[in-house]
């Protein structure tokens, strides 16, 4: 009899222990699958073609009151310390304003809402400045998105640009790379509401790139011939070595077009 249970328990015991040995790899394979990408390490699911730009694109004069709009993307990396934010330079161009065609009294945007990142958030008209004679695009320096005065105004063809830092100054956009293909977005302006939803997510490889590569990148925040809205900021947290591009479409049917608040 005891001779007998002994090796019974002996063999119980042994898968115990490998059942416990199979939880724990289970386990570590779960908790590896779930922690982010490494810095340069692009998400498989990012990717799309780059959009069709307006034929007549072209760059503002520079004639001493006009410069001409920045070619690249927005820093908005900021400096290499976090909560620290360069002050900017007091040489600013004047630049016109995208007139908003007839139909809502204000389509300048004023507040983005985005459920799904639970981003409730102001928007700033931004420009650029000029340093040793290059155009940068600015950045709101506190919690606010910054809309790109040259780009579209809601509710019309076009591309209507938001930028935003992720890593200091508020982090308006820090959770923007969890932002999935379907997820809708809000932008308010006046007492009109603009419903889109995300349709392309890029990661671009930005630092140490040559000029003519960063220019290519920057084609996303070009003037479109589509209706569109484009979200811009750094990537990864710990480096900004790329940039984050997140463009969302109006909803078709009702809620394409400006409809009052609620």
């Amino acid at each position: 009899m005891t001779s007998t249970s002994q090796p019974r328990r002996g063999l119980a015991a042994n898968l115990f222990l490998l059942a416990g040995v199979i939880l724990i790899l289970a386990g570590a394979v779960s908790a590896f699958a779930s922690v982010p990408p490494s810095d340069g390490a692009v998400p498989a699911d990012f990717g799309d073609a780059a959009p069709p730009l307006r034929p007549t694109v072209t760059a503002l004069p520079a004639d001493g009151q006009v410069a001409a709009a920045p070619l690249e993307l927005p820093d908005t990396a900021g400096q290499a310390q976090p909560g620290v934010i360069p002050p900017l330079p007091s040489q600013r161009p004047i630049v016109p304003t995208p007139t908003a065609v007839p139909g809502l009294a204000d389509r300048t945007p004023r507040r983005l809402v985005i459920p799904a990142i639970d981003l409730d958030a102001p928007v700033e008209t931004v420009g650029w400045h000029v340093i040793n004679g290059a155009s940068t695009w600015d950045v709101p320096d506190h919690f606010a998105a910054g809309w790109l005065k040259t780009s579209a105004p809601l509710g019309q063809a076009g591309n209507t640009v938001f930028d935003g830092h992720h890593n200091i100054a508020g982090e308006v956009f820090r959770r923007l790379v969890d932002l999935r293909v379907g997820d809708e977005l809000e932008v308010y302006a006046g007492n009109n509401v603009f419903f889109y939803k995300v349709t392309t997510r890029q990661i671009l490889k930005e630092r140490g790139q040559p000029l003519e590569v960063r220019i290519k990148n920057a084609q996303w925040i070009q003037p479109t011939e589509d209706e569109r809205l484009t979200l811009v900021t750094c990537w990864p947290y710990t480096t900004n070595s790329h940039r984050l591009i997140i463009v969302a479409k109006p909803v078709a049917g009702d809620r394409a077009e400006g409809k009052p608040k609620s």
